[in-house]
């Protein structure tokens, strides 16, 4: 099996293996070489890189992952897919499938072991788009030791991600530790089925991510309309005062504060 991503190929391995894209996964897989090779060379991987892979499908970019990596770990949810990814795995001994839910996976516990072989981890998605702020939120949120996260996301949706505009608890939570950047589009034409325009984006961490985030900014975006404290004064009973304390005007709504002022805010809140 080689360039799977080649429209005749992808054709033959889903005929072989007598597969249809899942629609309960929102599968859609892609069929454009050069963009996967043009993807693959964005994510700066090398011989001391070992790649999370979320949502293989058939293996057409895990082929080109395991050209330019040390090790591929992917995960997989739905087992159709086995005996296409099987018989990938026969031909590139760097390549490990592990069908399960990367929801239920303790990613940090899992990074630490890799890093005790592999210099770099870094985690690279093509995600069923209904579920991508999840598994943005699971990734960051577990303060895995890794390099980057790249994923694949509607095109829409990378604008949104990588406005100054936009301020959401994920937004602020991918500020907290590091930064964003839209890498490419890719046209709804190479996908099979036909999808939707889309681009990559791509995380680079650089700070620890402090885990008393993930409450803080759930709550202060709860009703995005209401102000902070009405947000927030049935968790934090000195919200008020705290706001004070740091000369905000206490009317102020939850996407007007910067990620370092909820950071700060966090020292003085209970």
């Amino acid at each position: 099996m080689k360039e799977i991503a080649k429209k005749s190929n992808t054709e033959y391995i889903l005929s072989k293996y007598h597969l249809t894209p899942a629609k309960k996964y929102g599968q859609n897989f892609l069929i454009d070489l050069n963009l996967i090779q043009k993807m693959v060379a964005s994510y700066k991987l090398d011989d001391k890189t070992c790649v999370i892979e979320i949502g293989p499908g058939i293996g057409a970019l895990t082929e080109q992952l395991a050209k330019h990596s040390k090790k591929v770990v992917a995960y997989e949810i739905d087992t159709q897919l086995k005996g296409a990814l099987e018989e990938l795995q026969s031909e590139y001994s760097n390549v490990e499938v592990i069908f399960q839910d990367i929801l239920t996976v303790d990613l940090k516990e899992k990074v630490n072991a890799l890093k005790k072989e592999y210099e770099k981890v870094s985690v690279i998605a093509n995600l069923p788009y209904y579920i991508t702020t999840d598994i943005l939120e699971y990734l960051i949120e577990s303060d895995a030791d890794i390099e980057a996260i790249h994923t694949m996301v509607q095109l829409e949706v990378a604008d949104k991600y990588t406005s100054k505009d936009t301020v959401s608890p994920l937004t602020l939570k991918i500020a907290s530790i590091g930064t964003i950047s839209k890498e490419m589009t890719i046209s709804r034409q190479s996908f099979y089925p036909a999808h939707v325009d889309s681009a990559i984006i791509s995380i680079y961490k650089q700070h620890a991510y402090d885990t008393r985030l993930t409450q803080l900014l759930n709550r202060a975006f709860t009703q995005k309309r209401k102000t902070l404290v009405n947000n927030l004064k049935s968790t934090y009973s000195n919200i008020a005062e705290v706001l004070e304390h740091y000369h905000i005007p206490v009317n102020i709504r939850p996407e007007q504060l910067t990620i370092n002022e909820y950071v700060e805010l966090l020292k003085e809140l209970t």
